[in-house]
C-alpha cells in the first residue's frame, strides 16, 4: 500500500542518482530519499590453481582506508553481468576467467539505495594482461582460500561483496 505521488531528480551524474519520492502510506505523505545508480556493479571470487584467492588491496575515499575486497566494478550500460565480471576481473588482475559461474546478486543498502552487485566464482584463469582505468590504483593480492575465509569469519574484512562472495562459494563447497 506503497504510492509514488510524485518523484523528482536532485542530483544526476553517470555513477550515482539521488531522488526525492512522495509517498502516501495508509493515508498519509511523506519524503523519501536515496540513491540510485544508472548501472549495476559485478564482483568475482577468483580461484587459481593453488587454491588462492585473488584480491584487490586499494584505497576506498569514503571510508578513509586500504581495503582488501574483490575484482569488481560498474558495468557498462546494456552489459549482460556474466560479460561485465569477465572484464572487469581480467581488467584488475590481467587473468581471463575460463570458467565463471554465477553466485548470486545483492543490494547492500535496499533502504537507502538502489543497486545491485552481481557476483560470479572463476577459475581457470587465463594470465593476459591487467588493463587498470585511468587513475586506477591498486595492488593484487593472491590469499589461500582458507585464509581469506579466516579473515572474513574473524571480522577483518570490511567489504560486503568480498564476504558474501566467498562465503557462497565455500557453502556451494567451490573453495575446497
Amino acid at each position: 500500500d506503497y504510492t509514488v505521488l510524485h518523484s523528482a531528480l536532485l542530483f544526476d551524474h553517470p555513477f550515482a542518482r539521488v531522488v526525492k519520492d512522495t509517498l502516501e502510506v495508509r493515508g498519509q505523505r511523506r519524503p523519501y530519499y536515496y540513491l540510485t545508480s544508472p548501472v549495476e556493479a559485478v564482483a568475482t571470487v577468483g580461484l587459481n590453481e593453488r587454491g588462492e584467492i585473488l584480491l584487490t588491496r586499494q584505497y576506498r575515499h569514503p571510508i578513509g582506508r586500504v581495503i582488501l575486497d574483490l575484482p569488481a566494478g560498474r558495468m557498462n550500460p546494456g552489459e549482460d553481468p556474466l560479460t561485465g565480471a569477465r572484464r572487469e576481473f581480467e581488467e584488475e588482475t590481467g587473468f581471463y576467467p575460463r570458467e565463471i559461474q554465477p553466485l548470486g546478486s545483492y543490494n547492500q543498502f535496499p533502504g537507502s539505495m538502489r543497486v545491485t552487485t552481481h557476483l560470479f566464482f572463476a577459475r581457470d584463469l587465463v594470465p593476459t594482461r591487467q588493463n587498470l582505468d585511468e587513475g586506477e590504483e591498486l595492488e593484487l593480492v593472491a590469499l589461500p582460500a582458507a585464509e581469506v575465509l579466516a579473515l572474513i569469519l574473524r571480522g577483518e574484512v570490511l567489504d560486503g561483496s568480498l564476504q558474501l562472495g566467498v562465503l557462497l562459494a565455500a557453502q556451494k563447497g567451490w573453495l575446497a
